[in-house]
């Protein structure tokens, strides 16, 4: 490995608006370093000196062999959470951790699960065909013939028997219910066939829910992960047309975990509502099924030609309905309050062991789960190898290092969601940040989430590692495809008319562990995977075969994301003052400000018909907020930065800076919540209401455009920026410690 001066090559070098020039002849760019020779972030030159050897070693630990042997006995067999098969996979991750020389411990939580005893579905008129509701097998591929798998059903499904005619409701998103029945199609007493994709699944079962449906059957249709992308299984990676993907129903946007424990930890002995109070859940039968077995019952349906957008990829003009389509759904479930197990592991800290950089990774999946998540759990294991190793040859983490591996993460974050709870204080008092690993390899091409004040630490790290393929270095590939995004994303901004480029991480909303840290706790967090040709998702395909052949051959891309993890890990919990830079956070609030005016005005300008925004939106506090942030942040990254440059730093000092870098991410959360979802406590970041996974920034203000409430808008700006306000005189109370800092 190259020395730190040699390691950015002139590629990564990029310019964006006017850059300027700080003393030490680095280009600085919105807060983002790009010239060779930049120490790491939250390093002493000293104390990157005796670091950087361990570094060096430790990256060159992860093996491609070795991931695939990982996610080999991973996958041997389905292991949906509280399974004796998920148990299984508990075991051998507790083993090797052991093994490494990690304290390791497994934490028990009893959760209720549903497990499928019934599920039929049939096509009645104008023929009868008994749709299938699991996969086809292929001869190359073992694992799909699978007779240990469950058969197609939703995680937290409703029992329940429906019948009646068909209403194609696209992805169901609430503006294609809007516009079924401006359409004049009746929703109330059909059955509803919508396909996957835009929102998370739950809501679409629960829009129809509301709108007084019988049942639900989702489908992913070809236009999205089928042939129109490309080759299908097993030519291809892409979906063939009998492949179900599975998935919770759970309402996800409005509290995770779990449903009968809502607020409060499952640990064993735990008070749980019964099944009937419990209001997140769906009502009416659901039930995945293919594209192939969605055919027939779309050819049966007539009524109105599909608005512009519906059309999917089957072969033929699809219409609303009703039509001759008739479906009767039977579904059975088997609910009990079951065990689930996650695993955790520690290497303790030398000088500050309270405190607790954390990796996280889930293991339970709705069949094999080689993507999903297995891929991600044998490049966690490699990086736990690879750190152990640095600390056998010598490697003293300032702070502890925290892997957890997390259990019912498919039905709602179950296991991570409960953990959180249980350990709300400890967590917010001890955890400095979090890396998410969920699928860390469904392609070639990294993706990158997480909060803004992390995006500089990530892309230093990005910039240390090449990607196999291409041999640049990750950050520049990275950098460059968000250019692109950029360049064709329309009107840039309203506040600043120059329209600089500045390369963000997607922000952070909901679907993954993550979420209880940051949502609810007010913890920073990273996301980091690669994304690309991934069309099995959830079925039975998403196995040990289809990742050999086409998500990584050879296993590469898993070796390459375990030492992003280690150098995350490692430097995180190394380095003297934590790795945090705001610049990109002012940005970002800017940002999501312009795009709320955004939304504002096109919903002024709906046409006739339409709810249209009719009152006036008042931005005046929370420009001024927002700009005073802006500058704050600045100003704080210069004085990082100053500090970054010397030799070695007084000790006392050292703990409160840390403490209040770390915990500045708890001044955006409010403990009265969101409306009308007040575990979510994050103000600046949360789901969407109506999304369940995409992220709604400003959630509050978003969600007061949304239902046209101006009252609201006016409430949540001013608890917003309260928030604001208090997160930049933290930054000015940091610069005041970081003056006390002398060479």
């Amino acid at each position: 490995m190259l020395p730190s001066s040699a390691r950015s090559s002139s590629e990564d070098t990029f310019f964006v608006g006017n850059p300027d020039t700080t003393p030490s002849g680095e280009v600085n760019v919105s807060g983002v370093r790009l010239s060779d020779g930049v120490s790491f972030l939250g390093f002493t030159r000293d104390g990157q000196d005796a670091f950087e050897p361990f570094e060096d070693h430790a990256v060159n630990v992860p093996q491609p062999s070795r991931a695939r042997q990982w996610l080999h006995a991973l996958t041997e067999e389905p292991h949906v959470a509280g399974t004796a098969q998920d148990y299984k996979t508990a075991i051998y991750v507790r083993d090797q951790l052991l093994e490494m020389g990690f304290s390791v411990e497994i934490s028990e939580y009893h959760v209720l699960l549903n497990y499928p005893k019934k599920v039929t579905a049939r096509l009645i008129h104008p023929e009868e065909f008994k749709i299938p509701l699991r996969e086809s097998g292929f001869p190359l591929d073992k694992d799909s013939y699978s007779e240990t798998a469950f058969p197609a059903f939703h995680g937290y499904g409703a029992s329940g028997k429906a019948e009646g005619q068909v209403i194609y409701a696209n992805y169901g998103l609430v503006e294609d219910f809007d516009r079924l029945k401006d359409l004049g199609v009746a929703v109330e007493g059909r059955i509803i066939l919508a396909r996957y994709g835009k929102i998370f699944r739950g809501l679409k079962v629960k829009n129809a829910q509301q709108r007084g449906a019988l049942g639900v059957l989702l489908y992913s249709d070809p236009a999205d992960d089928g042939y129109m992308k490309g080759d299908i299984y097993p030519i291809g990676p892409f979906r063939p047309d009998s492949a179900i993907q599975r998935g919770s129903v759970q309402f996800l946007s409005l509290n995770p975990g779990d449903p009968s424990t809502p607020g409060w930890a499952s640990v064993p002995g735990a008070r749980h509502i019964e099944y009937s109070e419990i209001s997140e859940m769906a009502r009416i039968p659901s039930l995945p099924i293919s594209y192939g077995a969605a055919r027939p019952i779309l050819k049966g349906l007539a009524g109105f030609e599909v608005p512009q957008g519906w059309q999917g990829g089957l072969p033929f003009a699809y219409h609303t309905g009703p039509g001759v389509s008739e479906i009767e759904i039977e579904v059975v479930m088997d609910y009990a309050i079951r065990p689930i197990w996650n695993v955790i592991a520690t290497i303790k800290g030398t000088e500050t062991p309270d405190r607790w950089v954390m990796i996280g990774n889930h293991r339970d999946a709705w069949t094999y789960g080689a993507v999903d998540p297995g891929s991600g759990t044998a490049a966690w294991l490699e990086a736990a190898r690879a750190v152990s190793e640095a600390v056998k040859n010598g490697w003293k983490p300032r702070r502890s290092l925290v892997f957890a591996s997390w259990d019912g993460e498919e039905y709602g974050l179950l296991g991570s969601t409960e953990w959180g709870e249980q350990f709300s204080e400890k967590i917010k008092e001890k955890v400095v940040f979090l890396i998410n690993v969920d699928s860390a390899v469904a392609g070639l091409d990294l993706d990158l989430a997480g909060v803004p004040s992390l995006r500089d630490f990530m892309l230093q790290v990005a910039a240390d590692e090449k990607d196999p393929r291409q041999g640049k270095s990750l950050r520049s590939l990275w950098v460059k495809a968000q250019q692109e995004k950029w360049a064709t994303s329309g009107p840039v901004s309203l506040s600043r008319p120059e329209a600089m480029f500045v390369p963000q991480m997607r922000s952070i909303g909901s679907g993954s562990d993550y979420t209880v840290f940051l949502d609810h706790l007010g913890i920073p967090v990273l996301d980091v995977d690669f994304r690309g040709r991934y069309g099995v998702y959830h079925s039975l395909y998403d196995n040990f075969f289809w990742m050999e052949k086409f998500g990584d051959p050879g296993f590469i891309y898993h070796a390459t994301a375990a030492r992003l993890y280690t150098r995350l890990l490692m430097r995180a919990s190394s380095s003297e003052i934590l790795p945090f830079r705001f610049s990109a956070y002012g940005f970002a609030l800017k940002e999501h400000l312009d795009e709320l005016k955004r939304i504002i005005i096109r919903k002024r300008r709906l046409p006739e018909g339409h709810e249209r925004l009719d009152w006036t939106s008042d931005f005046s506090t929370m420009d001024t907020v927002v700009e005073r942030f802006f500058l704050t942040s600045q100003s704080l990254d210069r004085a990082l930065d100053k500090v970054q440059g010397f030799s070695r730093l007084n000790r006392p000092s050292l703990g409160a800076i840390n403490d209040a870098l770390a915990r500045l991410e708890q001044a955006f959360t409010d403990p009265t919540g969101l409306p009308g979802r007040d575990w979510f406590r994050h103000l600046i970041y949360a789901p969407g209401l109506t999304t369940g996974y995409a992220s709604w920034p400003l959630p509050g203000m978003r969600q007061a455009i949304e239902q046209n409430r101006a009252e609201l808008f006016a409430q949540e700006s001013l608890r917003i920026a309260e928030r604001i306000q208090v997160a930049s005189e933290a930054m000015e109370q940091i610069q005041t410690l970081l003056a006390a800092l002398r060479e």
